[in-house]
């Protein structure tokens, strides 16, 4: 083992255990690759990180070692002692294979335009092209027409309906990319909104552009600069349409940084995007009515009275109250945060179980801002966040029945 002075004097401080493991792998060829203080280790431990995966022990807890499996950008495996001190961290995994980029832009090219080539026919040919059928099936149905019974419009298949080839438009640079989606959804503009604002963990500033609602946020993710739009373009029998454009900038971060941020920047808008339906965007003409101008009210006034952090605080009380919580779940075990009867509740499961209650919301509301630190500031990259916008983000992290 060819240790220099400096670690041999962080390999003493480890527990036996790990220390015998750290010499092993030494000498079966393994080497150091990092030293450090920090995540996942806290300030009074220390980590190892090794060249190679561990091969002179089983990669499973036993004979006093914890061993957890992740997944992570830092890290792949971490040995570690009973108390979390002290690690020994394997290196990442390898990435994953491409995407095939030039399958994923040729199925973002646009379609033709059913209507435009209805109109770009030659005079007196008749029939009715099927939407998303080639004009050569088009021709063939115009010309067997005489023999084909003719069907009504109400009485066409499902399948003939047309898709949403306009729902989703995007464009990518070797510094950013440009996400625009149409959606429709049945819920009025402040929820989507506040559900937005719960996946984004960032809150969208609402405004009137030209008698139409908007809304607009900003976020550092992972060093990436992402930029926000919802727009809120109409209100139709059949729900809500609206469109969310995501603009993501690496062109601030080293070029050798780029391929890690285009293939971030894509599963993070995918995730974001998960849930929301897409649709073709509304017409022109359906989108100022009187049923959307009652909801751009209802939109801006929705949250009035939320004007102070008491007054938040006071909303996140009452939805717990309610029947609302706060939860997490990952490997090593998850957090539960509810009322129960009479008190609040933070019930603690996995690797460091614990049960605390709370009859003083003064103490409670100190222990939940503390806990929902980490989370609600993890987009704000360097502008600091406000009390209030910070209660804000808590109120929309509760889960509510």
């Amino acid at each position: 083992m060819n240790l220099t002075p400096e670690q041999q004097t962080e390999l003493a401080q480890f527990p036996p255990t790990l220390r015998a493991l750290v010499e092993a792998e030494l000498s079966a060829g393994n080497s150091i690759v990092e030293i450090g203080h920090g995540h996942p280790a806290p300030p009074v431990g220390a980590y190892f990180k090794l060249a190679n995966r561990v091969t002179t022990c089983p990669r499973a807890s036993g004979a006093g070692l914890n061993f957890y499996e992740r997944n992570g950008s830092s890290h792949s495996g971490e040995f570690t002692d009973e108390k979390r001190f002290f690690f020994v961290l394997e290196p990442p995994n390898p990435p994953p294979p491409e995407p095939d980029m030039d399958a994923i832009r040729k199925a973002l090219e646009p379609k033709p335009d059913p209507l435009v080539q209805l109109a770009q026919r030659p005079a007196g040919s008749g029939g009715r092209t099927r939407i998303g059928a080639p004009a050569a099936a088009a021709k063939s149905a115009s010309a067997k027409k005489g023999s084909v019974r003719k069907r009504s419009r109400a009485s066409a298949p499902a399948s003939e309906s047309p898709v949403a080839d306009k729902a989703v438009i995007a464009f990518e640079s070797p510094t950013g990319r440009t996400h625009l989606l149409h959606f429709i959804d049945p819920r009025p503009p402040q929820q989507v909104q506040f559900a937005l604002e719960r996946e984004l963990m960032t809150l969208l500033t609402p405004a009137m552009d030209k008698d139409r609602l908007k809304w607009n946020a900003v976020a550092k993710v992972n060093g990436a600069d992402y930029r926000f739009e919802l727009r809120f373009l109409a209100a139709l029998p059949t729900g809500n349409q609206y469109s969310l454009q995501t603009e993501v900038s690496w062109q601030d971060q080293s070029a050798t940084n780029h391929e890690y941020f285009r293939k971030t920047s894509a599963s993070w808008i995918q995730m974001w995007t998960r849930d929301l339906k897409p649709a073709n965007p509304p017409t022109e003409e359906s989108q100022l009515s009187e049923p959307y101008r009652a909801l751009c009210q209802d939109a801006l006034q929705a949250e009035a009275t939320l004007d102070s952090v008491a007054a938040v605080q006071q909303a996140v009380i009452d939805g717990l109250k309610r029947g609302g919580r706060f939860a997490t779940s990952h490997k090593e075990g998850g957090t539960q945060i509810y009322w129960r009867i009479d008190r609040f509740v933070r019930s603690d499961h996995g690797d460091h179980p614990d049960h605390k209650e709370y009859a003083n919301e003064e103490v409670f509301l100190g222990m939940l801002r503390q806990f929902c630190h980490s989370e609600v500031v993890r987009h704000v990259g360097k502008t600091p966040l406000s009390e209030f916008d910070a209660w804000k983000l808590i109120l929309r992290r509760m889960q509510c029945e």
